[in-house]
């Protein structure tokens, strides 16, 4: 029948013959070439960020008040254009402010200059990765980090809640944020927590004790006089914690001034008038040591 298909019989074992284009395509053994530029890419781009850190670091190791100006215009001058290298940067710049606490002063006006720096996110591109953000967040993780009872430890600490003190009398940091590190100091009622409470006060307590905020001032060292009494502390502490009371009870007033970084100028004004205190004696030579002893010994 002539409307009937005709069926075609196949083994699968037949061998089948395709035609054979002239210009067939053939995957290619060699890298895309995108790949390599890409490669490339990320060479410089991690070559450029190791020049920016080393340029950032030995800006941090010159900081002083009287070169501040001056650094901070080299520092704007710094391609400071992706989150890791905003990111590195800060990281470089808090570890110098919290061990080098008597510096903190001057790395946190540094932050104040920088505060306003925005970049694209790497994880979000819509959004932005903000430098004090980011900043007081690594500030953040290093105050509630769970603490080894070790020297280490107990000077980042410290170190971490003098340069937060810093931040916060430049207005980094809201005034809320400081009551909550407070009270949650005074919980923790350990040695090491309370130490850490005495570098804040000292820090910010006569930022904080104004008629806004006074009352609950007043309840933190309501707080701090029960501890004293109650003598369940170390005597280290205990007179740490006497010395804040009585610097409030001094209206904040130092009994011996915390000197900070000095400048150039400060520097030969305190030498000129140590020069002027000693008088012409100053000049004579000093007397060996050994050769007093063998002069004094008896034979």
């Amino acid at each position: 029948n002539s409307d009937e298909k005709e069926i075609i019989n196949m083994s699968v074992n037949d061998h089948v013959q395709l035609n054979k284009a002239e210009k067939a395509w053939k995957p290619s053994t060699n890298k895309p070439v995108w790949s390599s530029q890409l490669k490339k890419q990320e060479e410089r781009d991690s070559e450029q960020t190791k020049d920016l850190l080393k340029k950032f670091r030995s800006i941090l190791n010159k900081l002083t008040p009287q070169k501040f100006e001056k650094l901070m215009t080299q520092v704007q001058m710094l391609t400071i254009d992706t989150e890791e290298r905003l990111k590195d940067v800060i990281d470089l710049t808090f570890e110098k402010a919290i061990s080098e606490p008597a510096f903190s002063e001057i790395y946190a006006k540094m932050c104040s200059f920088l505060n306003g720096l925005k970049v694209q996110s790497k994880e979000n591109p819509e959004c932005q990765a903000d430098f004090r953000k980011l900043l007081l967040n690594r500030c953040q993780k290093e105050f509630e980090k769970d603490k080894d009872i070790n020297e280490e430890e107990k000077q980042r600490s410290v170190g971490n809640i003098k340069f937060v003190g810093e931040l916060f009398k430049l207005q980094m940091i809201r005034e809320v944020v400081m009551h909550d590190c407070i009270m949650k100091l005074l919980e923790n009622h350990d040695d090491q927590s309370l130490e850490v409470l005495c570098k804040l006060l000292s820090t910010i307590g006569k930022d904080l004790d104004v008629k806004k905020q006074k009352h609950r001032v007043d309840q933190c060292f309501q707080q701090m006089e029960k501890i004293v009494k109650e003598r369940k502390t170390s005597s280290r502490i205990r007179f740490m914690m006497q010395d804040v009371l009585d610097l409030r009870t001094n209206n904040w007033v130092p009994r011996r001034v915390i000197q900070g970084p000095k400048t150039i100028d400060q520097i030969r004004e305190q030498a000129k008038m140590e020069e002027q205190m000693e008088g012409p004696h100053h000049l004579r030579p000093r007397q060996d040591f050994w050769e007093s002893r063998q002069r004094t010994r008896p034979y």
